[in-house]
């Protein structure tokens, strides 16, 4: 499974930081992942490196977010299990995504109804790859 994340901003919370940090150790063991940052910015500005960086990318894009469906991590992993190209997830900024690059993505992904800060977003989306990904391979990490 190749995976990428495209995300505005770095991790400042060293604790958030150390975490992240954790899952993305755990998903290389399965997966091949990257992280692609870009600085914080405008919204517009901030869409605009986005939507460069996916001219570049042959994936499947899931941009996260509010107005997206929400999966269990039971469906999330049968969608991830279904793609067979590179999965590019998409974490924006404070102001969100443009409505240019939400239509560009293949799926609009909610974590939540709830309001993350993209540190958070990005914490929580490493941590239900890690959980989708031992869904798939059926280790005891997910209790359903």
């Amino acid at each position: 499974m190749l995976i990428k994340l495209i995300v505005i901003g770095k991790l400042k919370n060293k604790h958030i930081a150390a975490l992240s940090e954790q899952f993305f150790k755990r998903i290389c063991f399965d997966a091949k992942i990257e992280i692609q940052e870009f600085k914080d910015n405008d919204k517009e500005v901030e869409n605009k490196r986005i939507l460069n960086a996916l001219t570049k990318e042959q994936g499947y894009i899931i941009a996260l977010s509010e107005d997206g469906v929400q999966l269990s991590s039971e469906k999330m992993a049968k969608k991830m299990e279904s793609i067979h190209k590179k999965i590019v997830f998409i974490i924006g900024g404070p102001y969100g995504l443009t409505d240019q690059l939400k239509q560009r993505a293949d799926l609009l992904l909610s974590l939540s109804s709830l309001t993350f800060t993209h540190e958070m977003a990005r914490f929580i989306l490493l941590e239900q790859i890690f959980r989708t990904i031992t869904i798939i391979k059926g280790r005891g990490y997910h209790n359903s």
